[in-house]
């Protein structure tokens, strides 16, 4: 009864949800396209003969932690064929440019029973692979009427999520029970969701974002563009502050104002979390006096540049390779933070605000190793940034322990593996 209730509230909005749509086309026209696939049809058809491995991925975040597991997945099944689901375009325009045509794209259909049939109609898959907390209960109950296998693995739920998911109970307890296999990545996560299904099986994987490699290469070509950057023979102090959300640049921009008073040759690599809002942040940058270079452009950074923006998609790794201090955004609002591993496998000391709970386990390892400083303002990031530059043991210690925890927790790929593949070679 609340399902149906649910789904004829989703229909009455689904004016809104284009509207949004559009509202979100203005600052990336991207939105505007591929509206038919967002109602279950596409001129994209599946090959014959071929059964269809279906992975959920919603954005960018989703995507590159997906990535060690859909290469896998390409490599050990070869006579398949990888279907991707995203649910927006910078999601989406990650996944092509990272492996193009070893695997078929679609955005996922709205959670409406007749979209999500006709989707299903055309691409028949066998076992959908949902990632970290998509949980959409007709999606899930018409899979499992289909006999379609379904996981959701590197599943995490934040302690503010599970209190949502006990309020409305009713509705998702029975999706979740339905669920075939839950591969939580860590013990907290896996207790959470036992709250709300006492008796699901479920297991831990890890973090799939600790099996991404960082290329061997990257090195090399960071330290010959710093040494491009270079002043008067020395490398640039470097703090690059990377998924920010609003509010937070105007911090950043007023601690790199202090910073440029102690190291006037600092460098500041802004990289804003949402491709819709690289305009206003660019705007931001210039009003607050200081010179800027866009990565998009491929301005050149001058003698003169005080700030990068990394306004581009599927950089940020190479962007983190060329800084000494990262901070991670999402952290100085209530927002629940942003991915800290891409810059602990560098070994890069980690500075982040206090707002950590969707990566609580994490952050509670990183600090706890002394590779995670807490910071509350623009004057505390300031003044950590300059005790790094000045302490540069202290700095590489805190890089070092960052990088520790990254590698002891690695395996979440194998983990998920070890549980997915029984199924796969018996419908494959």
């Amino acid at each position: 009864m609340l399902r149906n209730l649910y789904t004829a509230l989703f229909c009455l909005l689904l004016p809104v949800y284009f509207a949004r749509l559009c509202w979100k086309g203005l600052s990336n026209k991207e939105y505007f396209l591929r509206w038919s696939e967002r109602l279950g049809y596409s001129s994209e058809i599946p090959s014959k003969d071929k059964s269809i491995i279906w992975i959920h991925a919603v954005s960018v975040g989703e995507v590159n932690a997906s990535m060690s597991l859909l290469r896998s997945l390409i490599t050990d099944y070869p006579y398949s064929e990888i279907l991707v689901t995203t649910t927006t375009p910078t999601g989406s325009k990650l996944l092509i440019e990272r492996l193009g045509n070893k695997i078929k794209h679609q955005y996922l259909p709205v959670d409406i029973p007749f979209f999500i049939n006709s989707f299903l109609n055309k691409w028949n898959p066998k076992i959908l692979i949902l990632l970290e907390t998509e949980i959409w209960p007709n999606l899930i109950d018409i899979c499992k009427s289909r006999g379609i296998y379904s996981a959701l693995v590197n599943a995490r739920l934040s302690e503010k999520s599970k209190k949502n998911y006990l309020y409305y109970s009713t509705l998702i307890k029975p999706v979740i029970e339905k669920i075939d296999l839950i591969l939580a990545q860590f013990e907290s996560d896996k207790r959470r969701f036992q709250e709300i299904v006492e008796r699901k099986d479920i297991n831990t994987c890890g973090n799939l974002k600790f099996d991404q490699d960082v290329p061997p290469v990257l090195e090399d070509i960071s330290k010959s563009i710093k040494q491009d950057w270079s002043i008067d023979g020395k490398y640039r102090p470097t703090l690059i502050a990377a998924s920010t959300h609003k509010t937070e640049e105007d911090e950043v921009l007023k601690a790199f104002q202090q910073i440029l008073k102690s190291y006037p040759n600092a460098l500041l690599i802004l990289v804003p979390r949402h491709l819709e809002r690289f305009d206003k942040v660019k705007k931001l940058i210039k009003t607050s006096g200081l010179t800027l270079a866009s990565r998009s452009k491929k301005d050149e950074v001058k003698r003169s540049t005080q700030v990068l923006l990394g306004d581009t998609i599927g950089e940020l790794n190479f962007l983190y390779s060329l800084s000494d201090v990262a901070f991670v955004g999402g952290s100085l609002i209530d927002h629940g933070g942003q991915n800290l591993l891409e810059p602990a496998a560098q070994s890069l000391a980690l500075l982040s605000g206090p707002s950590l709970r969707n990566f609580s386990d994490i952050s509670e390892q990183l600090k706890q190793n002394e590779g995670l400083k807490i910071v509350n303002d623009f004057r505390e990031l300031s003044d950590r940034f300059i005790e790094y530059i000045e302490d540069h043991k202290a700095r590489e210690r805190a890089g070092n322990n960052a990088l520790e925890v990254f590698m002891k927790n690695r395996g979440a790929l194998r983990n998920i593996s070890y549980h997915l593949e029984p199924l796969l070679k018996e419908t494959m």
